[in-house]
């Protein structure tokens, strides 16, 4: 490992640390971090992906869901060629959380399609529907979900 991508994986180990403490502005901070460390010397790398990957996923936890959007779909593409779900998974979130069900309907069937029902235990009960019928398919020319359950 490089001196770069060493210091980005640190400040990307303690933010997955402070994530799983609940302590989401400090875990935002330290994926920030890492995604700075990252765009200067490890651009386009496997590490570089996977650090937007979390930095995407530490920012909707933090409930920076625009940012969450944006900086998940850096890594989507190619987090979905290797069968990765965590981008499209915090998109989805991302969208279902600003109410936009209609946007996270394609997210959650790409999550879907790499981990099958294990997406229902990714959301709470709550949201269990709105994934369902997102799911579920499209209507009206693949255009929109069957059921629009915005909140």
């Amino acid at each position: 490992m490089s001196p770069h991508e060493r210091q980005a994986y640190d400040h990307a180990r303690n933010g997955i640390r402070l994530g799983t403490e609940a302590k989401y502005t400090e875990a935002v901070e330290a994926w920030r971090l890492a995604s700075d460390i990252a765009d200067a010397h490890l651009a386009f790398t496997d590490m570089y992906y996977w650090i937007k990957s979390g930095y995407g996923a530490a920012l909707c936890d933090a409930g920076r869901y625009r940012e969450s959007i944006a900086v998940s779909m850096l890594s989507r593409e190619l987090t979905l060629e290797r069968r990765q779900p965590l981008s499209s998974l915090s998109i989805a979130r991302s969208f279902l959380a600003l109410a936009e069900g209609e946007a996270a309907a394609p997210h959650l069937r790409d999550v879907h399609n790499l981990i099958g029902d294990a997406i229902f235990e990714q959301f709470d009960q709550d949201l269990e529907a709105d994934v369902h019928a997102a799911i579920a398919g499209l209507e009206n020319g693949g255009t929109q979900p069957t059921v629009d359950r915005s909140k």
